[in-house]
């Protein structure tokens, strides 16, 4: 099993009913090797005008811009791609399917997975990807407590320094904070 864990910023918390949309401005995973994948959503971001500002005030200006920004169909597509190239030993299975092997793994995923699902239901689904989210939660309360203290410590020491609400190194810092709590010495 490969395991990817990602990160997405988006243009606001949503609210039940809510008629204003609710898009994915950027999108940050890294695989259990360090892979990194990295995109901005260019076509969210030209609507400003849904942004909370909490957004506006936190997350535009971790931005990166440049080759980062694509359309949200191109983001779709490239992450489709890293993410089937991620696994060059897929199995196939007796009736000639293959067997899904790769899992995302988030620290909040009723507010990220819906972002990846709508891109993929839209744009095509990897074929190695399992189509449901993992969710960094941990059986025992150590593990639990390893992992929230080895996220903050990732936030702290890491050099060059991560920042919160960064989609790539707040991914960055939760694969950090698994591999600790999961860590057989700690």
């Amino acid at each position: 099993m490969i395991n990817i864990f990602f990160d997405c910023e988006f243009t606001k918390l949503q609210q039940p009913l809510d008629p204003e949309p609710n898009e994915m401005i950027s999108i940050g995973c890294i695989s259990a090797d360090g892979k990194q994948f990295y995109a901005e959503n260019a076509t969210a971001l030209a609507r400003s005008e849904y942004f909370s500002e909490f957004v506006v005030e936190t997350v535009i200006p971790l931005l990166q811009g440049g080759e980062h920004q694509m359309r949200y169909a191109d983001i779709a597509k490239n992450l489709r791609i890293w993410i089937e190239s991620l696994d060059d030993t897929l199995q196939v299975g007796e009736d000639g399917t293959g067997q899904k092997n790769v899992m995302m793994w988030s620290d909040a995923p009723y507010f990220d997975w819906q972002h990846v699902e709508h891109m993929f239901d839209n744009y095509g689904w990897p074929s190695n990807l399992v189509r449901k989210p993992v969710a960094l939660s941990f059986p025992s309360s150590i593990q639990q407590t390893r992992f929230f203290a080895a996220v903050e410590d990732a936030f702290k020491t890491f050099q060059p320094p991560l920042r919160r609400h960064h989609a790539l190194d707040d991914a960055i810092a939760n694969k950090y904070g698994f591999e600790r709590a999961t860590a057989r010495r700690y």
